[in-house]
């Protein structure tokens, strides 16, 4: 690896150097995500260590485009200057408190850290072959800390999922993550990459895998957990060996439908349990009150129409391109949908659709390119993924702003453009 020296401050970076510590860091965020709120919980300080943590990784990275891939970073600040506008109009004509300042600042890092990542690794596998083997390392000491919260969750200790402590009132666990829904859409990173590589390697291993990671999912115990293991449980088959998985004439046919069967077996098994749970209660609210409708969105459509009622009050060319912000629907309602791309919209206007849209096809690009090449195995796998958080990010919200997902994505999304050797 290349040796060059630049200055930070006055002070000398290695390239390498530089690249190590942004990789060191990366190994263990989600430990810092799970000290962060183990220091909330246990003892009732919030020292804000996670956000902390990940500014400084945050500005590594830019330290590294700045350096290394300038235009990267150009792009990166008019996305940036680009989804203020709303806000900025807002406040300047007086329409806002500009009371929410500070929180859409901080959501549009939120909304732009993936997309530094993803320009940072890019870079970088440029100049580095081993990039593939450290990404595994990453994702396996994340995944890791990621099951010892869930353990510690079956333990009691930590967070329940919808509720504040683990208790046998409160609905899931979480261990000492504070977030809530974004843990389901790393459930999704993790468990669709492990049961695409346990596929791949044995069936048996994958029938294991499977059904370890829709206990995970019930433990959880958010719609988006449950159903979205299932969702991978299904298709990864399906994406590997297509057909053949319907023939009944070979190993990967058999080994599907008994993972049809074990999965349909345990549903029953878990729906008679779920049925005296407070979660079961929670949805059969919503389904009286606003039918299929109220259960799949937790009555977000309610939220939704509301949001749009105020931004039409405030219609203009500007507003449609750019939005209002956040403090404009904050001084008078709920000021956010919770769902990714109507929030996006309200806030920012078509052009913020445009930049998250140009990040999510940037996180796609080569899973879709390298689909149909045999030497890309996590090609579609990255693909189905990705789909999947798109239609989460619109049923439960909290994916594109997603402070522990926005640096683990890109490290699995990038994955697509790994090349297996050629077969000599």
């Amino acid at each position: 690896m290349p040796s060059r020296v630049f200055y930070l401050n006055g002070i000398p970076m290695n390239y390498s150097y530089l690249v190590k510590v942004i990789f060191v860091m990366m190994s263990v965020y989600l430990l810092i995500d799970s000290l962060n709120g183990f220091f909330v919980l246990g003892l009732g300080i919030d020292i804000k260590l996670s956000v902390f943590y990940k500014s400084i990784l945050l500005v590594l990275l830019t330290v590294y485009l700045a350096r290394y891939s300038p235009t990267s970073l150009v792009t990166v600040l008019g996305f940036f200057f680009l989804l203020m506008l709303g806000e900025s109009k807002a406040i300047f004509m007086l329409d806002s408190s500009a009371e929410k300042l500070g929180f859409i600042v901080q959501h549009i890092v939120k909304l732009i850290t993936p997309f530094v990542m993803l320009c940072f690794l890019y870079s970088h596998s440029t100049r580095d072959p081993e990039i593939y083997i450290r990404l595994k390392k990453i994702i396996d000491v994340n995944c890791l800390f990621f099951i010892l919260n869930i353990f510690a969750g079956v333990l009691g200790y930590g967070y329940s999922t919808y509720g504040d402590e683990v208790s046998a009132t409160n609905i899931g666990i979480k261990g000492f993550f504070y977030a809530g829904n974004e843990i389901s859409a790393l459930l999704v990173l993790f468990s669709g990459f492990y049961m695409a590589t346990s596929y791949t390697s044995s069936r048996l291993k994958f029938i294991i895998f499977a059904l370890l990671w829709c206990v995970v999912g019930a433990l959880i115990s958010t719609k988006t957990s449950i159903l979205a293991v299932i969702c991978l449980a299904f298709l990864i088959p399906m994406i590997n060996d297509g057909k053949r998985l319907f023939a009944l004439n070979n190993i990967a046919s058999v080994v599907f439908y008994l993972v049809l069967t074990a999965i349909f077996v345990q549903s029953i098994i878990i729906y008679e349990n779920f049925q005296n749970t407070m979660m079961y209660g929670r949805l059969e609210y919503f389904y009286r009150n606003n039918g299929i409708l109220g259960i799949i969105l937790s009555s977000r459509d309610i939220f939704l129409l509301d949001m749009w009622e105020m931004f039409y009050q405030k219609a203009s060319i500007f507003t449609l391109l750019f939005g209002n912000g956040v403090s404009y629907y904050a001084d008078s309602i709920k000021y956010s949908v919770e769902l990714d791309l109507p929030d996006i919209f309200f806030w920012h206007g078509i052009m913020g659709l445009l930049v998250v849209l140009t990040i999510f096809a940037s996180m796609t690009y080569f899973s879709v390119v390298n689909l149909r090449d045999k030497h890309y195995p996590f090609a579609g796998l990255v693909l189905l993924t990705n789909i999947l958080l798109f239609f989460i990010a619109n049923l439960s919200g909290h994916i594109f702003t997603s402070g522990m997902l926005s640096f683990m994505w890109p490290c699995f999304a990038i994955m697509a453009r790994y090349r297996t050797p050629d077969e000599t």
